[in-house]
């Protein structure tokens, strides 16, 4: 029993080493059959990313013009075979572009053969391209400046608040693109963001949005500084006074005085004099626009105080004829 096992076991390995030397040349005939097939040229068609270079000066395009093109090749296989590993993206060049009407532009991508051939291998023929035309909306380009608006929110933890309006700056930038487009612009906005839990100054930076994909701004983000503290409310009832009455005519208002509620930073709550505010009253205002009441407004107030509001805010009054 011992040597039949023993004979098996011979029996065995003789035939997996048969079956090696087999997939060896199997292998090895696979290998030789592929480098026949790649060393021959075949006929193909091939899509190509194209990135558009040599705007005509003072131009840019604003349609989306056609971004890939079929290219037929003929090539060998390894070629064919590199094509497919890496990316393929050719530059295509608008020296030569020609004027349909107004500011449409067309392009015969025949023409553009040679140079499209140069960015291949010099082992592949570019027998034909599809389209056989690029078309482009090439406007002037135009440059201006806009102001730029805040769209961040700010949550304060309870007893803060700014001492101060916050600063965004630069307040404008300048923007460039085609001039149709730059007309329709008149400002720019921040990222959408919310600042949390505020008890600290704080200065931060903050992304701008570009309005359209051809409009290129100056700034891609500004600043916003916030200056923080603790604030408490103030207040102090002042006599008004009515400006722009007519020639002879005398009014009497109820009520006689305003509450001017306001905060202001902890720290500068009694630098606040009652005479630095000034309230008054524009009865021309009341009477172009037809109302039946006056409307007080602040015309001075310290700098460091912020939220400011006028209690009541309609004034009613008569006239003593």
């Amino acid at each position: 029993m011992v040597e039949k096992k023993g004979f098996n076991n011979s029996e065995s390995l003789k035939n997996n080493k048969k079956l090696r030397v087999f997939l060896l040349f199997l292998l090895l005939s696979i290998l030789f059959w592929s480098l026949i097939k790649l060393q021959k040229e075949y006929i193909t068609d091939i899509e190509f990313e194209l990135v558009y270079s040599d705007v005509p000066k003072n131009k840019l395009i604003q349609n989306q013009p056609d971004t890939r093109v079929k290219l037929t090749l003929k090539t060998t296989g390894f070629k064919l075979l590199n094509y497919g590993f890496k990316e393929k993206t050719l530059d295509y060049s608008l020296t030569e572009v020609e004027r349909k009407e107004g500011t449409f532009f067309f392009s015969e991508t025949r023409s553009s053969l040679n140079y499209l051939q140069a960015q291949l291998s010099a082992e592949t023929l570019v027998l034909n391209i599809e389209p056989d035309t690029l078309f482009f909306d090439l406007g002037v380009k135009k440059s201006k400046k806009v102001a730029v608006e805040s769209q961040v929110k700010f949550q304060f933890k309870t007893g803060y608040n700014f001492v101060k309006p916050y600063d965004l700056g630069p307040g404008e930038i300048s923007i460039s693109g085609p001039a149709k487009v730059i007309d329709t612009i008149d400002e720019i906005f921040t990222e959408d963001l919310e600042l949390r839990n505020i008890s600290d100054s704080f200065e931060k930076k903050v992304k701008l949005l570009s309005p359209n994909e051809v409009v290129v701004l100056s700034e891609e983000e500004v600043v916003i500084k916030g200056e923080v503290d603790k604030i408490t409310d103030g207040s102090y009832n002042l006599s008004f006074d009515v400006i722009n009455l007519p020639r002879g005519v005398i009014i009497s208002t109820y009520p006689k005085e305003v509450k001017v509620v306001y905060q202001v930073a902890l720290k500068d709550y009694n630098k606040i004099p009652e005479n630095a505010f000034r309230v008054h009253c524009d009865y021309k205002q009341t009477e172009d626009n037809n109302l039946d009441y006056l409307i007080p407004k602040l015309v001075d107030k310290p700098e460091i105080i912020h939220d400011v509001k006028i209690v009541p805010n309609k004034i009613e009054f008569l006239i003593k004829k």
